[in-house]
């Protein structure tokens, strides 16, 4: 069974609103340096970062316990959607409307701020409450806003999050759980991510280059992506979704790729879908050695060198918990009547040998774009598919 995505709101380095990122990502002349910027107030060592901070200003939030700029990246993709959600939502029972949300961060940013007032005064900020940094937060404050009543949850697979709230508010609908589900993923920028991949010798010494030969890592990033997910098939719908668990290593990839095969495998199924009748693959792309060898391996094996693939993460960062949703959003908008050329992001660096048997995206205008596939693999080889179509 298909779901229909009614309308998306999304912000991220490439925009504050639909027209802005698409506009950004399908641009010959968009360049990682105009999107990401140099951090200096994240770093705990003397090293300093490349981050895809979020520039554009953000909307107040006046009660308390949700001030938190997870909520305000989240609020401000809700605002977007806000009249058609109270459209399509007006005769539809509040205990019938969901709210499912992936994010890694959540609050921590908060915590992180408070704990450090708490080492210079010896007591937490009054405006400090520590459900901010829940993982179910950004679907409690969704809820509130929108006044849905039914089943709300968050769910934390680190880069693989906000992919399993599109699967998992698609199996609400299907169960007759559900007739809307406002699903996707936010993630803010804070210490604990940033320093923590540096930890793991993850995170790129300049910028991030998916696929390249010269490639060493992620940029972290922030953002948000949200959609109003209904039973009724819209212009762009959700038409299969596959996922697996390799338990491979903590945080490297099955090498074969034998999990990322199996979800995108799954994903097709559901679509009743070939492997030759999808148009384009946004790949997971991490820019790290061994997940771009792994997801070029499996992409090899399914897709062979006949469709264009490229990873938006070199313009993006990498949004974690919010990865799946944003690059979701980006199928979506390429996708739509946004988009009336066709026209396919374009794929930056010099390409890896080893990575060359597949085939990348030039941002060339398509005969026919109508079925996207986007990738989010995450530690613990967590692997979600999404096939996206008309």
């Amino acid at each position: 069974m298909s779901v229909g995505l009614a309308d998306l709101g999304i912000i991220c380095t490439l925009g504050d609103d639909k027209s802005s990122v698409l506009a950004t990502v399908i641009s010959p002349t968009s360049r990682p340096q105009t999107c990401l910027s140099f951090d200096q107030q994240l770093s705990l060592s003397e090293r300093n970062y490349w981050v895809g901070k979020v520039r554009q200003p953000l909307p107040m939030i006046v009660e308390r316990q949700f001030n938190t700029r997870n909520n305000q990246l989240i609020r401000h993709a809700f605002e977007q959607i806000q009249k058609n959600f109270e459209r399509i939502s007006q005769h539809v029972d509040p205990q019938r409307i969901a709210v499912i949300m992936g994010t890694s961060t959540s609050g921590i940013d908060s915590g992180e701020a408070a704990r450090e007032k708490l080492l210079e005064g010896g007591q937490f900020p009054n405006d400090f409450y520590y459900s901010q940094q829940e993982l179910n937060a950004p679907a409690e404050y969704i809820a509130h806003l929108a006044g849905a009543k039914g089943v709300r949850f968050g769910i934390s697979t680190a880069c693989s999050s906000s992919g399993k709230a599109l699967l998992s508010a698609k199996a609400l609908i299907e169960a007759d759980f559900a007739d809307v589900v406002l699903c996707g993923g936010v993630d803010s920028l804070c210490k604990m991510t940033v320093n923590g991949f540096s930890a793991l010798d993850s995170t790129a010494h300049e910028f991030c280059q998916p696929f390249a030969a010269e490639r060493d890592g992620i940029n972290i990033a922030e953002g948000a992506a949200l959609f109003i997910m209904t039973r009724e098939s819209g212009a762009v719908n959700l038409l299969g979704g596959g996922a697996s668990s390799d338990a491979y290593h903590v945080s490297a990839p099955e090498p074969s790729g034998t999990g990322a095969i199996a979800a995108m495998e799954q994903a097709l199924q559901q679509a009743n879908l070939s492997a030759s009748e999808i148009d384009y693959v946004n790949a997971h792309g991490t820019g790290t050695l061994k997940n771009d060898a792994m997801e070029s391996t499996a992409l090899a094996t399914l897709f062979g060198a006949c469709v264009p693939v490229s990873s938006t993460k070199a313009l993006t960062g990498h949004t974690l918990g919010a990865a799946g949703a944003i690059e979701a959003g980006i199928c979506w908008l390429l996708l739509s009547e946004h988009n009336p050329h066709q026209r396919l992001p374009v794929h930056f660096g010099q390409i890896d040998p080893t990575c060359d048997h597949i085939m990348f995206s030039q941002g060339n205008a398509q005969n026919k774009l109508q079925y996207c596939l986007s990738n989010s693999f995450a530690f613990g080889g967590n692997n979600v598919a999404l096939v996206l179509g008309n």
